[in-house]
């Protein structure tokens, strides 16, 4: 029988043409997964959330105010309500994310010295429509309040430049760095990918070596790897690495020319880094399968692993603002290291040194393997190991 790395790797490939699980988990789902992020964030930014407005007052100034507040981007008014409860009720359905009430006498009071309160009523268990309705209308509530203002101090013979003074004494110079847009698939986008990618890469990592327990096929792929686990690992692993560094490839088309994600560092370190999360998941895998030689019990751990990976990656919570103890846990994920790099390569475009501490967590689980090799051989080569689903 011929033995070596080239037989362990035609040997795989054989396998891979046997079971159209491999199809699914290599290819479809896959790309399936990353057409559908990107069709769910081309539009790059959540607009257009559904408001209510109860105008009491109905005085030109009130329609003012609810023209120039449904101008915004964000404020869609979809109602006319005339209480208050009824908006309640509303917002609770579902049907809408806030209210806006411009109280009776809106108009006479702002002239008259005495104004009335505007309120608005927003849910917030949406954070993104939340906070996208409220400081929408706010900044609009106040660019009027600020013009009405300086309309009076100029009808009180103020100049233009000392009313302006007069209203804002402070002035705030801001400047939205890496995202000005506030563009949500430059940084939910960019972490969902490669987090639907690492799941199929782990699963299927953990699938086809756990397979070989599970068929009673171990021994034989040990032989073929002429007793050797690097050669049986690093032969059988090849063709799937390569298969997710072509779909890494597809992943940045999508990334950088279908949803306009700014490139401003060095492409190729990207490139680098992503080819270390390939493999580095890949690793995961084999040393969960290491731990753990039952498939069953490997793939749920995997799943767990897997799953957790997003929470900790820093996107949605920073991991500054976590609990130390799970500060410490967000480092046992690979995505935690890879998104560093991604931010600091693709969005920030700083030096790569200051990088080099993820490269080198990307190899330590790399590396995290190898530790387990005498008990991997002892599962490829005993067969009381076989056998378990």
């Amino acid at each position: 029988m011929e033995t070596g790395f080239k037989a362990v790797l035609t040997r795989e490939l054989k396998r891979m043409q046997s079971e159209t699980i491999y199809i699914w988990m290599l290819l479809v789902l896959p790309i399936f997964s990353f057409v559908f992020f990107t069709a769910m964030f081309e539009e790059g930014k959540a607009d257009s959330f559904p408001v209510a407005i109860y105008d009491a007052d109905n005085s030109p100034l009130s329609r003012k105010v609810a023209s120039w507040v449904e101008a915004t981007p964000e404020v869609h008014f979809t109602k006319k309500i005339t209480s208050l409860e009824e908006g309640k009720r509303l917002i609770e359905k579902g049907e809408l994310y806030g209210v806006l009430m411009l109280p009776k006498g809106l108009e006479n009071g702002v002239y008259s010295g005495n104004p009335k309160k505007i309120v608005l009523f927003y849910s917030n268990l949406n954070l993104s429509a939340g906070s996208g309705i409220s400081v929408s209308i706010l900044t609009t509530i106040k660019t009027m309040s600020a013009g009405i203002n300086m309309q009076k101090r100029i009808s009180h013979k103020e100049t233009l430049e000392q009313a302006f003074q007069n209203i804002q004494p402070i002035r705030l110079d801001k400047h939205a760095l890496y995202n000005p847009f506030i563009n949500y698939a430059y940084y939910l986008a960019t972490a969902l990918f490669p987090t639907m990618l690492l799941m199929f890469i782990l699963g299927t990592t953990i699938y086809i070596v756990g397979s070989e327990l599970k068929y009673r096929t171990a021994e034989e792929w040990y032989a073929t790897a002429d007793k050797s686990v690097l050669v049986a690992v690093s032969a059988k692993l090849l063709p799937y690495t390569i298969i997710f560094l072509i779909e890494v490839i597809f992943m940045n088309a999508l990334i950088f020319y279908q949803l306009g994600a700014p490139q401003n560092g060095n492409f190729f370190v990207l490139l680098f880094s992503e080819g270390l999360f390939v493999i580095a998941y890949q690793a995961m895998g084999v040393f969960l399968i290491s731990v753990l030689p039952n498939m069953r019990l490997a793939l749920s751990l995997g799943a767990a692993y897997a799953s957790l990976a997003f929470s900790f990656a820093g996107l949605t919570f920073p991991i500054i603002a976590m609990h130390p103890s799970m500060q410490g846990f967000a480092h046992i994920f690979p995505l935690t290291h890879y998104m560093n790099i991604y931010i600091n390569e693709a969005m920030k475009g700083i030096e790569v040194i200051y990088s080099l501490p993820s490269f080198a967590w990307l190899i330590v689980f790399i590396i995290l393997p190898f530790l387990l090799i005498p008990r991997l051989r002892a599962f490829m080569t005993k067969d009381k190991y076989w056998g378990a689903s």
